[in-house]
Formats: C-alpha cells, sequence, structure tokens
C-alpha cells in the first residue's frame, strides 16, 4: 500500500477506496490500528493466536495500555479469542477491559473493526514481528469473516471458566497420537476412501506431497468426486506437481471438482490437516527427528474449530486472488 492510498484511507475513516492489499510497512500497520481505536463505532472482534500474543507481550504494552484507555474514554466493545494456558494467563487477567473467551489449538489471527475493516498479521519463520499485513474493507470478505468469529465466539468459554480449568482440571486429551508410519499411512487412506459429503486438506505443500506419493489417491479422488464429495485444498504455496496433478483429475471429472487454491503470500504452513465429513481430523508434522507424527481426533469442537479456521485462510487467499487477477 502506498501513502496516497493509505492517506484516502485514513480521510475517509477506511470505508474508501475499497481494496484488499498486502501491507508491508510495519509503521503503517501499527498507524492504522491507533488510529481506527480513536475513530471506532461499534466494535473491535480480534483473534489471537501464539505469534500476536508473544508481539503484544515483547513489543506493544504501551499501545495496550493506549487501546484500554480509548475503551474506557469512549466505552469501545472489544472482544478477544485467545488459546489460554498456564504461562498466558497473568498476561490475559491485565487485559481489564477486554471481554475475553478461550479456544484450545488456536492457529492464525484476525481482527474485524467495526464490521468495516479486516486485518491478519502475516508473520514469517522465526519472527517475532509481523512481517506483513493483510488488510481488507471489502464488505464481503469483511461478512465472511465476521461470520466464522460469531461461530467461533459461539464454541469460546469465559476466561474465568478456562481459568479454573487450568488451575483444578487435568484436561484429557481427545488426541490419538499415530507415530508408526505405516499406521499413518493406513489411518490416512481409511479417512480418504471412508468420506461420505466433504474432505478439506489444509496443508503445507511439502507434506501434503509427500503423503500424496506414498498413497493411491489417484483412485481415491476421482471416486471421491463421482460419490459428489466436496474436496477443497489449500496449500501454504504454488506447486507446480500438484497442480498439474489435480488439473488431470479434474480434466476427467466434468460435474465435480477439487477445488485448489494457494497463496504464496501467507505464512508457510508446518503442518497438514484432513478433516472429512465434519467429525474427522488428522493433523501431521515433522518432529524435531524429521520423523513424520499424527494426531487423530474426532472431538466434534476440535474438528469445527480448524474447519472455520480453514474457512478463514480460504477467504483470505481466495480475496487476495482475485484481487491480482483485476
Amino acid at each position: 500500500m502506498d501513502e496516497l492510498t493509505f492517506r484516502k484511507l485514513r480521510e475517509s475513516n477506511y470505508y474508501s477506496p475499497t481494496l484488499t492489499e498486502v501491507i508491508i510497512n510495519y509503521d503503517m500497520m501499527l498507524e492504522m490500528v491507533f488510529h481506527s481505536m480513536t475513530i471506532i463505532e461499534k466494535g473491535y472482534d480480534t483473534v489471537w493466536d501464539a505469534n500476536v500474543l508473544n508481539f503484544i507481550g515483547k513489543y506493544f504494552q504501551e499501545g495496550i495500555e493506549y487501546v484500554e484507555k480509548l475503551v474506557r474514554q469512549n466505552g469501545i466493545k472489544i472482544r478477544m479469542i485467545v488459546e489460554a494456558t498456564i504461562e498466558n494467563m497473568d498476561a490475559l487477567d491485565s487485559l481489564q477491559y477486554y471481554d475475553v473467551r478461550c479456544l484450545d489449538d488456536i492457529k492464525g489471527n484476525f481482527g474485524i473493526f467495526d464490521n468495516r475493516a479486516y486485518m491478519v498479521c502475516i508473520f514469517q519463520k522465526n519472527s517475532d514481528k509481523p512481517d506483513q499485513t493483510l488488510w481488507s474493507n471489502s464488505k464481503d470478505l469483511v461478512d465472511k469473516q465476521r461470520v466464522l468469529f460469531e461461530k467461533m465466539w459461539s464454541m469460546a468459554v469465559p476466561l474465568s471458566v478456562r481459568k479454573k480449568e487450568l488451575e483444578y482440571l487435568k484436561k484429557m486429551n481427545s488426541k490419538k497420537k499415530i507415530t508408526d508410519f505405516e499406521l499413518l499411512q493406513s489411518k490416512i487412506d481409511s479417512l480418504i476412501i471412508g468420506c461420505k459429503s466433504k474432505l478439506i486438506i489444509f496443508s503445507s505443500a511439502k507434506i501434503l506431497c509427500n503423503i500424496l506419493s506414498k498413497n493411491d489417491f489417484e483412485d481415491y479422488f476421482p471416486l471421491l468426486l463421482r460419490k459428489g464429495v466436496i474436496i477443497k485444498i489449500l496449500i501454504d504455496r504454488e506447486d507446480s506437481i500438484l497442480i498439474k496433478y489435480v488439473s488431470s483429475i479434474n480434466a476427467t471429472n466434468h460435474y465435480n471438482k477439487i477445488q485448489l487454491t494457494y497463496s504464496n503470500k501467507m505464512i508457510e504452513f508446518n503442518e497438514s490437516m484432513i478433516m472429512s465429513d465434519d467429525k474427522n481430523l488428522l493433523q501431521a508434522k515433522y518432529d524435531s527427528n524429521n520423523q513424520l507424527i499424527a494426531y487423530f481426533s474426532t472431538d466434534k469442537s476440535n474438528v469445527l474449530l480448524q474447519e472455520i479456521l480453514f474457512e478463514k485462510h480460504w477467504n483470505e487467499v481466495n480475496s487476495l486472488n482475485i484481487i491480482n487477477e483485476n
């Protein structure tokens, strides 16, 4: 975003011009956040993952105090969803003027300002500050992401409840860890073959290509398409082999096709998630020994949360791609 466009946005209180763009100027991003808080009318909804929490704690304490001052003065309503842990509970307790709710296993962040603008901080690997910011005042994108926020908000529990869980309960882990490679391959096979209505894959291109190379997906995917299964795949970068593979399958299926999209501007994703029929979730990633391990879960709230986060990223990437095409 250039300075002229930013000035026009600021003068119009971010109503015009309508755009979706990646901001690479860190100071511009901070100025936009601070100024938007001074003109807010309805409220601010936000989701913080571990990257944002670390950034806020390390660099943004004065900013938090400034925002809380504005909240007190102007009666601004701020709703925040965060993953609460024993380690960050003190920091969350200090947020006196935020309405805080908690969810586990949050990946990604975003904020919605007055239902008129949307922002995502993009952290590259090993960076403790956002390197880029996806910003949009497109009504279509803002409305879609607002719906997803409301779904997450309805699932989340108040901070006070989560605090009691951490203090008095040892929460049962509903995830099953899979370390045996042959068992992992078998689990992926059965998850894909047994899919009846919807298959979602949100993955590192590197991990997904590795998985595809060791399974008979050439047979699985066309069969699923013929059964009417909706298949959506979102990868973190352009991969010519994967794109060619999907295109060859789609060429022989005229009515139902695999939906594949990617963005080279989004953060590199370091795991692979496969979700089927709104009830099964498999998360695979490499450990410190470069061994592919996976967790399988049928917990409804966990599956739903990851589907919502997938939809969030899917909307962002598609919006960026539309802008880039125009």
